[in-house]
């Protein structure tokens, strides 16, 4: 009988060779992102000189370190943006309603993350799948209720799309061309920065009314967009005059508010708060003025925004009917707040109630 060798040596068994690591998921989108501006670093700007001392005029304080997207023409951009998501909404035939892509790219706008790294948001966002998608607008538009009720009602026209029970059966294919479009050719480079200075370099919205409305429609409601770069020097020169805090302003024809982003970017030059002042606007056409409504979010104009929708020339002042209605947006958001808070509440109650009992 063979004996054990007790100090012979062993027989290791072959070990199996060891799985290669997976490699990590590729990103399947962001390949197909516009590359991030540059960062530059800023130097202060000041206020324009004055004769003589004015303890009103004040230095702004230096932005270094903040995160600058290097556009070379904002509005370009803005009109690339407009074309591509006009050719999308089109090729995909999904209807003749533009108040769906400029819905779908108020949304993207909005979404409220901000910074040097916002535009990685985009490989988010082109990952979703059509369910998805809906409930990220969905939510994006009630988050902003809840903060500007009486802005994001004014921009219903752009948003109630989400609650059709019957919607085109192209439009999830059209939805999806869009935020593709939008987000391929930068728009978040345009709007997701932390900045309110350099997040309101343009206006994108006004440029899709031009680039998908016909010239008919634009000629009816003699609608004329103005470049940023024009607005910016009749807003210069308009507010030459020295500048107080509680000053407020009414523009009777004012689109989609593009020479209210011009002013807000003087004020901002010259060390004054747009919160401090007073924005009224109004516009014949529901979806200029639900356009006006986004950018008073977008560019940070505050609290004080009133904006109406009407025939100026027929109705006469709308301003008191504006305040009527932002009244109500806010006594509605109050009162659902407060019965939401009832809720929570009484569920709190019975979970310890039960949960005792238990």
């Amino acid at each position: 009988m063979d004996q054990l060798d007790l100090f012979g040596e062993l027989a290791v068994p072959d070990e199996p060779p060891t799985p290669p690591a997976p490699e990590p998921p590729q990103r399947r989108n962001v390949i197909d992102l516009p590359p991030p501006p540059t960062p530059v670093t800023l130097a202060p700007r000041r206020a324009p000189a004055a004769q003589g001392p004015d303890p009103k005029l004040k230095v702004i304080k230096p932005t270094v370190g903040h995160y600058r997207p290097r556009q070379a023409d904002p509005d370009a951009t803005a009109f690339k943006i407009a074309e591509a998501v006009s050719y999308a909404w089109n090729q995909a035939h999904a209807g003749a309603d533009i108040a769906v892509p400029v819905g779908v790219v108020a949304a993207l706008a909005l979404w409220p993350l901000r910074g040097p790294d916002a535009y990685l948001a985009a490989d988010w966002w082109l990952g979703l799948n059509d369910a998805d998608l809906l409930t990220a607008f969905r939510e994006c538009w009630a988050r902003w209720w809840i903060l500007r009720p009486d802005l994001i009602d004014r921009a219903t026209p752009l948003h109630k799309w989400l609650d059709d029970e019957d919607p085109h059966p192209n439009r999830a294919a059209a939805v999806r061309a869009v935020v593709t479009a939008a987000l391929t050719r930068g728009l978040l480079h345009l709007t997701s920065n932390g900045d309110p200075y350099f997040n309101s370099t343009t206006d994108v919205i006004g440029p899709l009314f031009t680039q998908m409305r016909s010239a008919g429609a634009r000629d009816s409601l003699a609608e004329v967009y103005t470049p940023s770069s024009v607005a910016e020097m009749l807003a210069r020169i308009v507010l030459d005059g020295p500048l107080e805090p509680g000053m407020k302003w009414h523009d009777p024809a004012g689109g989609t508010g593009t020479m209210y982003r011009a002013t807000a970017q003087v004020l901002r030059e010259r060390g004054l708060d747009p919160h401090d002042f007073g924005w009224s606007l109004n516009d014949i056409d529901e979806l200029a003025a639900a356009g006006a409504a986004v950018n008073a979010i977008l560019w940070d104009l505050g609290p004080h925004v009133l904006i109406a929708c009407g025939d100026t020339l027929a109705e006469g002042d709308l301003i008191q009917r504006a305040v009527r209605e932002a009244r109500g947006s806010l006594e509605r958001r109050d009162k659902l707040h407060q019965e939401a808070a009832i809720i929570a509440a009484l569920q709190k109650v019975e979970a310890l109630v039960f949960g005792k009992a238990a």
